[in-house]
């Protein structure tokens, strides 16, 4: 890499990814069950993007 964007990376601190968080967040479970809940939470989780429509009954089409 050049010289220029080796200097950026030292003054920029590392944001985690996602995925980096997810796997984290993963570790730390305490059993089985606890991985798959914490799998199932991750896999359904709302994009920021996405717009709350729970409670809504299906109002939005």
């Amino acid at each position: 890499m050049s010289p220029i964007i080796e200097f950026i990376k030292t003054l920029v601190p590392h944001i985690p990814t996602q995925q980096e968080l997810d796997e984290a967040y993963l570790n730390a479970s305490i059993d089985a069950c606890d991985v798959e809940r914490r799998m199932w939470e991750i896999d359904h989780r709302v994009a920021p993007s996405q717009p709350n429509t729970e409670g809504l009954g299906g109002a939005l089409h």
